[in-house]
């Protein structure tokens, strides 16, 4: 690795630890084209930079190239090395999740079940990986509202990670994402404490900044919303409204939903101030 390499690299661990992922951006899009020249353009190194380039452009929502990224990282790793391997599998898991968010569900289905497949024969159904995989196919039905499809595998892979005793950031996605299903059919309490558990793994390990945390926070304020508890949804949205801004701005979809939401739960405290003013004393 050349010393520009090296330092690009120390440097983008630095910002990304930071959440400054806007500036990230050009910084890793050099590093990629830096490794491409000297790792070679079939090389493991530069699949894995391309795949690294495509998860930050879907966290900054350009998901037309972000899908890309992926998808060239997984032609080169097939013509390489095959479509047999675990590395080609994760870039298919890669491509499927910018599909999902681009509500291609039938082409995100498709793809998470082949890396899935792979996955089972080359790293086993216990590794994160493919428990990772097991959590996406579940949002991916989720979205769909196939509710108890959702809610199977995100328990299955659920009763894995406990029997390995290791509470991860996997552990506190599969809870986020099983809470977004138990919200959706009304067990508003039971969802509440799948995210508070996955906050506070998400804090311990990430921080208050990290993306994870951030989506745990809106999630746990939705379900205080659609509980009625307007005040901890009003206080949660507020506080990741400013975590948005901090560290996606605010031209970032999330941010508008946000203030949208954090608008919604005022208007509803108003209602309700008003309500117990004008009831009979």
């Amino acid at each position: 690795m050349s010393e520009r390499l090296d330092g690009l690299r120390a440097t983008i661990a630095r910002l990304q630890a930071e959440q400054r992922f806007k500036e990230v951006l050009p910084l890793l899009r050099e590093s990629v084209e830096l490794t491409r020249v000297e790792a070679g353009d079939d090389s493991s190194s530069y699949v894995a930079a391309l795949n690294e380039l495509g998860s930050l452009l879907r966290t900054l929502n350009d998901l037309d190239e972000s899908a890309a990224q992926f998808l060239q990282a997984a032609r080169i790793e097939s013509a390489a090395r095959g479509d047999d391997n675990a590395d080609y599998a994760t870039c298919l898991n890669n491509l499927a999740g910018t599909y999902r968010l681009k509500r291609e569900h039938a082409k995100a289905e498709a793809l998470f079940r082949e890396a899935l497949d792979i996955y089972e024969r080359h790293v086993g159904a216990e590794h994160f990986v493919y428990l990772s995989a097991l959590n996406n196919l579940g949002l991916v039905y989720q979205d769909l509202k196939r509710y108890e499809e959702a809610e199977s595998l995100l328990r299955q892979a659920l009763t894995t990670l406990q029997k390995g005793g290791k509470k991860n950031a996997v552990y506190a996605t599969t809870l986020n994402n099983l809470a977004a299903v138990t919200m959706a059919t009304e067990r508003f309490e039971e969802a509440e404490r799948f995210l508070e558990e996955a906050l506070a793994l998400y804090e311990a390990a990430q921080g208050r900044q990290s993306v994870l945390y951030l989506t745990g926070l809106n999630n746990l304020a939705a379900a205080s919303y659609m509980a009625g508890e307007y005040a901890e949804a009003e206080r949660r949205f507020s506080d990741a409204l400013g975590i948005i801004e901090q560290v996606l701005g605010t031209e970032h979809p999330d941010w508008v939903k946000t203030k949208r939401n954090l608008a919604r739960t005022r208007e509803k405290m108003h209602q309700n101030e008003g309500e117990e003013r004008s009831l009979p004393r």
